[in-house]
């Protein structure tokens, strides 16, 4: 796990040098730099494999290559043991050189043997080439900048780029635009005009100041395997697939530990690692009183108690304009989910006592835990409902008038059925776009909205919610998830708030064999209208004590609403005042203050809609003024 940065198509050391150093916290225990007259690599490194060899950048043994890379192969052994078999000599025992070996052999085909997360920069002297690659699912990051004279610059956080006065870091206002529909940029744009995200499974070539873009990777449903046909046979066929690839995500040199909140997804994990007798440390996070309804530890301390773990368990109390610097420095870019605090302090608290830790994000992609699995199942009913008796049930829930809060059953309700009136894509892009819930909810002032109706990108989740040739309302539900939220919500959140604190965190639910496999499996197997997970819930009844499968989802949530009316007085006299907002003249004065104003009554929930625009006046004023 480690920080790239570099340039190609011409050489600046000092830049190069500067854009390093500027990633120290992604890898604190060593750097180096390769430079030539064309190409300048960079590379920060956290030591996690072959401590001792795995310096970076890396020249492979006939000394065409040469690699700065960020990540973990978790099959190298087995990739390694097949070089030694044909008879290539590696001079270290990690897995940057088996990955420069296989490029060597195989070249861009080398990608799809890759079982890991990863992105690198590869530089061809042979075809004067420099690769970018990123991993299959974007588990790793990698930004790059094409300025004058057919120069590229890359690096795995924006922070890097800007250390190049020919970067443009002006807003972007698609960008702008995507972050408050869906509280993150969307690839391959970034919040900065002159900076973009390569997307996951992507390929980016250089070669004489040309660049081209490729797709490598892709996940579409698959038809289903006739000799599988209840959840019982499916989970058989699962269970080998997820148990290897939870063993392969603890390859390392340096301690393991694993999140732990007591729920399915990361007990299972646990589950899988403690039945092998694999010696972990767990750890999860707490709120005391005010946060009761959010408490998950004493359900994480009874799976730690059941395996025999050593659990660790902090408290968290915060103010949360305290952390927010800190945290929007973590990312570079507006990022709107609050839950980034939580995980911005879960990794500095494990950190502690290990430098790799395993959680259990995406486990509601890949096996169908969302709710919104559910609705799209209840909407295929639906759809056999005469649109008169849908709309007529609208209208007798809007009779009722506005409930106070967003999780009233009746605004769930009247909105669920305003969505079904929409074709499926851009129902399942408002279902899962909070931000999304009115165009009112988005605040423009009348130039801003003018420019930005110019530029708006199309739909990031509908379009890829339409793409797949096969599948029914979940599954094409399933692959816009893997491309869209997964990625660049939860994943992206991940890796920037562990890494801000030189943490390496693994996702065994993410490795692409047993998405692979799971894309085969009929909606049916992850969820009906009242279950879901199904075949986790089946494999896991093997594993775990029947307390946790019976347990009602919660998710990785904190008594936000609460820390954000504590801090209710310094938002709108600072953050979202109207001399601010005025001044900076993206937003109108009186629709911001219409937000604030119905939260506070309590006539509407923005709470999220408030902490997304509190963090991007933050941004502006790291990166804008």
């Amino acid at each position: 796990m480690c920080g790239l940065a570099g340039m190609v198509g011409a050489c600046d050391a000092a830049l190069v040098a500067s854009m390093t150093a500027a990633l120290r916290h992604r890898g604190p225990d060593g750097d180096g730099v390769h430079l030539e007259p064309d190409v300048g690599l960079g590379h920060r490194r956290l030591a996690i494999l072959d401590l001792a060899g795995g310096a970076q950048p890396m020249v492979d043994a006939s000394g065409d290559l040469v690699i700065v890379y960020n990540g973990e192969i978790y099959n190298f052994a087995a990739l390694r043991a097949e070089l030694l078999a044909a008879g290539v000599p590696l001079r270290t025992r990690g897995d940057t050189e088996v990955l420069l070996e296989l490029w060597r052999r195989e070249g861009p085909a080398a990608l799809q043997r890759l079982r890991g997360m990863f992105a690198f920069a590869l530089w061809d002297r042979r075809t004067r080439e420099l690769h970018l690659v990123r991993d299959r699912l974007g588990q790793k990051p990698l930004y790059y900048s094409q300025v004058a004279g057919g120069v590229l610059l890359f690096a795995s956080e924006p922070k890097a780029l800007l250390k190049s006065p020919a970067v443009d870091r002006s807003l972007d206002l698609a960008a702008l635009d995507g972050y408050l529909e869906l509280y993150y940029v969307p690839p391959p744009r970034s919040i900065f005009a002159g900076v973009k995200q390569l997307p996951p499974g992507h390929r980016l070539t250089w070669r004489e100041g040309q660049v081209t873009i490729s797709r490598w990777w892709d996940c579409e449903p698959r038809p289903p395997d006739p000799r599988l046909s209840s959840v019982e046979a499916w989970a058989e066929a699962v269970a080998p697939t997820l148990a290897e690839a939870i063993e392969l995500h603890t390859v390392s040199d340096v301690p393991v530990g694993a999140f732990l909140s007591g729920g399915l997804d990361s007990s299972t994990i646990v589950a899988a690692l403690a039945n092998r007798g694999t010696a972990l440390q767990t750890f999860c996070v707490g709120y005391g009183p005010e946060g009761a309804s959010y408490e998950e530890r004493h359900h994480a301390r009874e799976v730690a108690r059941h395996f025999g773990l050593s659990h660790h368990e902090l408290e968290l109390k915060i103010d949360i304009l305290d952390d927010l610097a800190a945290m929007v420095a973590g990312f570079d870019e507006p990022f709107g989910s609050w839950t980034a605090l939580l995980a911005y302090h879960l990794s500095r608290f494990a950190r502690q006592r290990v430098t790799v830790a395993l959680a259990g994000d995406g486990g509601d992609e890949v096996f169908g835990g969302y709710p919104r699995y559910r609705g799209l199942r209840i909407s295929e009913h639906l759809g056999r409902v005469p649109p008169s008796a849908i709309a007529l049930a609208g209208r007798a829930l809007r009779v009722l008038g506005e409930p106070t809060t967003a999780l009233s059953l009746r605004r769930w309700g009247r909105q669920f059925l305003d969505s079904l009136a929409l074709p499926p894509g851009e129902r399942y892009a408002a279902w899962v776009g909070k931000g999304s819930e009115s165009a009112r909810d988005r605040p423009y002032a009348r130039e801003t909205a003018r420019r930005i109706a110019e530029v708006r990108a199309p739909n990031f989740i509908a379009e890829a919610f339409d793409r797949p040739v096969l599948g029914d309302l979940v599954a094409r539900a399933w692959y816009a998830d893997i491309h869209g939220f997964l990625p660049e919500n939860v994943l992206r959140c991940t890796d920037r708030m562990s890494m801000a604190h030189g943490l390496e965190v693994r996702v065994p639910f993410c490795d692409h064999v047993l998405l692979e496999q799971m894309a085969a499996a009929p909606s049916s197997m992850r969820v009906t209208a009242l279950a879901s997970k199904r075949v986790l819930r089946e494999i896991a009844g093997e594993w775990l004590p029947p307390t946790v499968l019976k347990r009602k989802k919660l998710g990785f949530s904190a008594p936000f609403g609460a820390w954000l009316k504590a801090a209710e007085a310094r938002i709108v006299s600072d953050w979202l005042h109207p001399d601010v907002i005025k001044r900076r003249g993206l937003f109108d004065v009186n629709g911001v203050a219409r937000i604030v104003g119905e939260h506070r009554r309590g006539t509407r929930d923005h709470a999220l809609r408030i902490w997304s625009l509190i963090v991007l006046e933050q941004w502006q004023r790291m990166y804008s003024d």
